[in-house]
């Protein structure tokens, strides 16, 4: 893959979904309608790629034909056909006019379930009805595929006129604003004694009303965002309500989250003082379709299909017959399906057959069951998995070169095997999701922003992520600052944001995702941004920096000063700032989990924090390294290639400048080890230098070393915390299978031990 991989790899976790689909999955196809729908997202602001909108739009309709016996076969059959062509012409293993044939064998099938009622209920950001109507034929797909930019994830979900029905009067809006606050008061209220009380009916009807005020006052007024964030609370609590799900803590915090969203939408109507346009412009910044497919998904999860639906689906029975048999049934207290059988209506064996539809519906929806293991008890698992790990590798050490039977050979690969699976699942088993904590921070935005008076939307991104839960532990209080820190610093007051030509509702993203083998968490703001100008004029009334330094200091280290003790530009202090110790918390914490904070910012336009963050912290993949007489171990996610130089690629610009070589149209720097690691050298006689390039904070670098060993897996240990502050450049220590001690590198104390 090379430009668009992102976009590849959607396509191809699409098709992954596909051909693992099993027939009668349900579960399985809403995934699959989920991946579709944010395909579209992703490709209908991308130029170029309109003929790929259209098709992925016309797959949806037939994903979702997936969950109706008599046309899932058809459905699958369509989508694994035109999913794989798709991941074929974009990774350009399939020509455009071959695709295009492919689709066109289809063209009549995909008007077809796109046209059948009983699978348009797309969500309102899919305009599949728009794409029938303005279809383009396939024979001349384009072929640019542009590399997929944030820009394109942060644009509106919804249609050109979604918002056109919002009325314009001022006073009726102003009135729905503070009759809806009650009812979301009241239902707060109401669910705080669900939580002691989870089966009052009472209750539950109580809160069921107040969703149900807001959903129909706010489709009467237009404000069909509104509508829709009620209407699938509402269809949660239906559900609680008719007995098919039990309330628990889980689901009492997901309804607590539409709230908190419907309490964002409300206060946009405050901010933009009710104008149509101002708040047209403030809703599509917010998006409200993650939440509300994550509570219709719930909902067909616990939604029991009843005998009578299942035969009507399955075509076995009419729908008009079934209601007359409902009828009957209501007279009598017989079963729908004694009444079917005794009528003659349907043959026994097709109602076993519905019913063991029924029971499997039933089987796939329950939990699996979970075991709370405290972390003293899993921190000591992991060590002693990393021990396995170690005496595994010195039991194949020791028997390297050794003549051995085959049957000693086969037993010690299948030990290898299973060390790596226990390994694995281990380490799994300390993994969670950081939803875990980006589910306090909404809750610290809001209360920040209600402080400091401002209006502001905390957009998440990425919450199924999971990361070590010792991470987890520490990345909390880092992120509520900067969070903390964007809404005070970044994000301008409505009035003032409205002067500057920009939407009075202030956004702030909070993404987490999977890059190589670590995580990359980003908080950024749509604000005024950092002005390098205020930075370094604090820092000189500090005596962080000389005047005559500060020609040679680059963005990069004036946005770094943000980060020293005591630092802070606010002119006063608060509750919130002007203490100088947010962004020093963020970066003390980071360097105790092996992680690192990127500033980038553009003046009046916003500012991005960029943490990255190790995967785990107990074992890596590392490439072992001989420098002098010590083992030391590099991230192998940070290497890009093995190089042996010859010593006339070196060069110099000055006398003063350090060694550089010409390399794939780069200029890169060399890097002796050895200065570093304070080690003895020797230049090899043969001229020819071993070196591992690196590719670490946007740069290149050359790193040269004694020897070259190899790839492997690591088992980090703590050092002493006097040894890691003298040698800033570890990140901890391993055990080699031979018994040797090696030293596990940190790229960035090893270049900042280099300046």
């Amino acid at each position: 893959m090379g430009k668009g991989d992102a976009l590849v790899s959607k396509i191809q976790k699409l098709c992954s979904q596909v051909a693992a689909y099993e027939l009668g999955d349900a579960m399985a196809a809403l995934d699959i309608q989920d991946q579709l729908q944010d395909l579209v997202g992703v490709l209908s602001f991308k130029p170029g790629l309109e003929r790929l909108v259209n098709l992925t739009r016309y797959l949806i309709p037939v994903a979702q034909a997936l969950t109706h016996p008599t046309t899932e076969t058809q459905a699958l059959k369509i989508l694994s056909e035109l999913t794989e062509g798709l991941e074929l012409y974009l990774t350009n293993r399939m020509s455009g006019k071959t695709f295009g044939d492919a689709i066109r064998k289809y063209q009549k099938e995909l008007r077809g379930f796109a046209n059948k009622e009983s699978v348009q209920t797309v969500s309102p950001s899919v305009d599949v009805q728009s794409a029938l109507q303005n279809q383009v034929p396939y024979d001349t797909l384009d072929k640019s595929i542009e590399s997929e930019d944030r820009g394109s994830e942060n644009e509106s979900p919804y249609l050109s006129d979604y918002f056109s029905g919002i009325i314009e009067d001022i006073k009726l809006l102003e009135q729905f604003y503070t009759e809806a606050q009650e009812h979301l008061e009241e239902a707060q209220a109401t669910l705080v004694e669900l939580e002691y009380d989870a089966t009052n009916k009472e209750l539950i009807n109580t809160i069921f009303r107040d969703f149900h005020t807001i959903k129909g006052s706010s489709a009467f007024l237009g404000l069909k965002n509104i509508e829709e964030t009620a209407h699938a609370v509402e269809d949660l609590l239906a559900i609680v309500r008719d007995g098919k799900l039990n309330l628990n803590k889980e689901l009492i915090d997901l309804i607590f989250r539409g709230m908190e969203l419907l309490k964002i939408l409300l206060d946009t109507m405050h901010t933009n003082g009710y104008d149509k346009t101002a708040m047209a412009a403030s809703f599509r910044i917010i998006n409200i379709y993650p939440y509300i497919r994550l509570f219709q998904r719930i909902k067909e999860q616990y939604s029991h299909k009843k005998i009578g639906e299942i035969l009507a689906e399955d075509g076995k029975i009419e729908p008009a017959t079934l209601q007359l048999v409902l009828q009957k049934q209501r007279e009598t207290d017989k079963k729908v399906g004694e009444i079917l059988i005794e009528e003659n209506i349907a043959r026994p064996e097709d109602v076993v057959e519905a019913l063991k539809k029924q029971n499997s519906q039933a089987n796939r929806i329950k939990k699996s069951g979970i075991v709370k293991v405290s972390n003293e008890k899993l921190n000591t698992l992991i060590d002693i998995v990393g021990e396995l790990v170690i005496n595994q590798s010195m039991v194949k050490q020791e028997l390297f070169g050794l003549q051995v039977s085959e049957a000693t050979e086969r037993s010690i690969t299948q030990l290898e095997s299973i060390t790596t699976t226990i390994k694995n699942l281990v380490l799994s088993m300390g993994m969670v999701p950081i939803a875990e904590i980006f589910n306090k921070l909404r809750v610290v935005a809001r209360n920040t922003a209600e402080e400091l008076g401002k209006s502001v939307y905390l957009e998440l991104k990425g919450e199924d992520t999971e990361l070590d839960r010792n991470v987890i532990e520490t990345i909390y209080e880092p992120l509520m600052h900067l969070i903390r820190n964007s809404i005070d610093h970044g994000i301008e007051r409505s009035d003032i944001r409205a002067q500057r030509g920009k939407n009075r509702l202030g956004r702030i993203l909070l993404s987490a995702e999977h890059k190589g083998s670590g995580i990359e968490i980003v908080v950024e703001d749509d604000g005024q941004g950092i002005d390098p100008d205020v930075v370094l004029k604090k820092a000189l009334e500090k005596g962080l920096v000389k005047r005559d330094e500060l020609g040679k200091l680059s963005q990069k280290d004036v946005f770094s000063l943000l980060f020293l003790p005591g630092f802070s530009t606010a002119e006063q202090v608060t509750n919130v700032s002007g203490r100088g110790v947010g962004l020093d918390v963020v970066k003390k914490n980071l360097d105790s989990i092996h992680g690192r904070v990127e500033v980038s910012s553009e003046l009046g336009k916003g500012t991005r924090f960029t943490i990255k963050l190790p995967l785990t912290l107990a074992i890596i993949e590392g490439f072992v390294t001989r420098v002098g007489d010590n083992k030391y171990v590099f991230p192998f996610s940070s290497i890009e290639e093995i190089k042996v130089i010859k010593k006339d690629e070196l060069f110099q610009n000055d006398e003063d400048s350090e060694a550089m070589i010409f390399h794939r149209g780069l200029h890169i720097p060399v890097l002796y080890a050895h200065k570093v690691f304070r080690e003895s050298w020797e230049e090899p006689k043969d001229c020819m230098l071993l070196s591992l390039l690196f590719s670490f904070d946007q740069s290149h670098y050359c790193v040269v070393v004694d020897e070259l060993i190899g790839k492997q897996e690591i088992v980090v240990k703590s050092m002493s915390q006097t040894i890691l502050q003298n040698c800033g450049f570890f990140s901890g220590g391993t055990i080699f299978g031979d018994g040797s001690i090696g030293f596990v590198v940190d790229m960035q104390g090893f270049l900042e031990a280099l300046k």
